[in-house]
Order: C-alpha cells, then structure tokens, then sequence
C-alpha cells in the first residue's frame, strides 16, 4: 500500500508550531534583529513592486483579514487583541527615532494610496468595519490600558504634529473635514445619539485624567489649533461652518436630558 502524503494543511501547522517555540526562546537582542530584518525585506518589496501588484496585494490582504476575522471566536479575538498591543507596544520600544520618522511618512502615503483605490462600498464596510472593532476593542481594554492607551495617543498625536510641514498640516486638515463629512452623512440617527454620548463620556474620562499642566497645554494647543484652522478656511467654508455648529448644539441640546442640561450650565466658567 502506499504511504499516505501529508497533507499541506499539516505540514503548516507544525511550521506554524515551530515558529511560535522559535519565537519564545528568542532573546531581546535576537527579536529586535529579526523585528528589523523583516522591516527591511518588506520595505525593499514593496519599493519593487508595480502599482498592478500593489492592487492585488492589497485586495488579498483585505479579503485575507476579512476572512481570518469571521471566522475567530471571541476568545480568539481577545487573544489577538492583547497580542497586537504588546506587538506593537514592543515593536515601537525597539525602533530608533529614523525608523519612527519613516513609519509616519510610510503610513501616511500607504493610507493615501489605500482610500484612493477603494470603493465607496469598501469605504462604507471600512467606516462600520472601524466602528464595531474600536467599540469591541474599548469593551476589553482594563483601565489601566485604558490610561495607556490615551497617554499614548497624546504623545504620539504630539510627535506627528511636530513633524509635519505645514502643506501636510493644511492636508490633514482638508482630509479630516472631509472624512468627517461623509462619515457624519453615512450615520443613522441611532449612531449619531450613540456618538455623541460616547463622545461625552470619553471627554468626561480624558479630562479627569489629566493634571494641570496637560490641561493648560491642551487649551493652549487648542486655541492655536482654532486660530490656524480659521485662517485657512474660505467664506463659504466659514458659512458652513457656523450652519454645522448651530444645527449640533441644537440637535446636542435636544438630546441631552435634564440632569445633562444642569450639569452644562454648572460646568459653565
């Protein structure tokens, strides 16, 4: 009789085995080594490849991650999510500040290229795609993750912004009201009540975390932030701007409740 051949399936699971006990028994000089390798190899591919061979390979990876994420359980999911944060916790521990100067640039011009190449249906299916995993990922987090987490984000919103030109700032700034725009067109009634109640508690839980002096820099930050933003913008920008704010706090103040109301007018200077 002839002998049986292994299937494929098979012989990737034991690959995969080998791996993982690979990784675990590699130490911090060895790991960041290969961390860099790897950054290396990719980043000498994709400089090589056409922009036909991008296409494919992007519409791979997102078909690949869609269908890996269907079919985990939530258990499996959870895993990858405390995985992911300590990956990318240790990942960004690891890089000198070049490598970090090149991720930023590498990440704005991939996510350039990815939003123009998608549909508005992917665009669509991204939008509530970010909506469910950032709920999702909120649910689990400790807070003491949650303290992490926007420690890290205020530090790193602050180093982006110092590294931008100020033609990549007014970029930032066009793409972000237009990304708001069409993100607010494409909400229910339901996702705007629940936005603007998430957005009241997680203000609420930012501004209790943070001491006087990041409160005095934030203000700061802000006031410029505005003044930067008016200059640049035209009449009718201006305009619709006003109309925007007015219809919020009208549609703001029709949902809040009575206890919300006296809450706004006490915390009023």
């Amino acid at each position: 009789m002839p002998a049986r051949k292994r299937s494929s399936l098979t012989k990737t699971s034991k690959h995969a085995k080998r791996m993982r006990l690979a990784r675990s028994q590699e130490s911090t000089e060895e790991r960041e080594s290969r961390l860099n390798r790897m950054r290396d190899r990719a980043a000498e591919a994709r400089a090589r490849e056409s922009s036909a061979d991008r296409e494919l390979r992007l519409s791979a990876d997102r078909q690949r991650h869609s269908l890996s994420r269907s079919s985990e359980t939530f258990t499996e999911r959870d895993i990858r999510l405390t995985a992911d944060r300590e990956r990318h916790v240790l990942s960004r521990e690891s890089e000198t500040y070049p490598q970090y100067q090149d991720r930023l640039t590498a990440d704005r011009e991939r996510h350039a290229l990815s939003r123009e190449s998608e549909t508005y249906t992917q665009y669509q299916d991204r939008l509530t795609a970010d909506r469910e995993r950032h709920a999702l990922s909120r649910e689990s987090e400790t807070y003491t993750q949650y303290q992490g987490r926007l420690t890290a984000d205020r530090e790193r919103h602050a180093l982006s912004r110092e590294s931008e030109t100020y033609t990549q700032y007014q970029g930032r700034l066009t793409a972000d009201r237009e990304r708001h725009a069409l993100s607010r067109e494409s909400e229910t009634y339901t996702q705007y009540q629940g936005r603007l109640t998430a957005d009241r508690e997680r203000h609420a839980l930012s501004r209790e975390s943070e001491t006087y002096t990041q409160y005095q820099g934030r203000l700061t930050a802000d006031r410029e932030r505005h003044a930067l933003s008016r200059e640049s913008e035209t009449y009718t920008q201006y305009q619709g701007r006003l109309t925007a704010d007015r219809e919020r706090h009208a549609l703001s103040r029709e949902s809040e409740t009575y206890t919300q109301y006296q809450d706004r007018l006490t915390a009023r200077p």
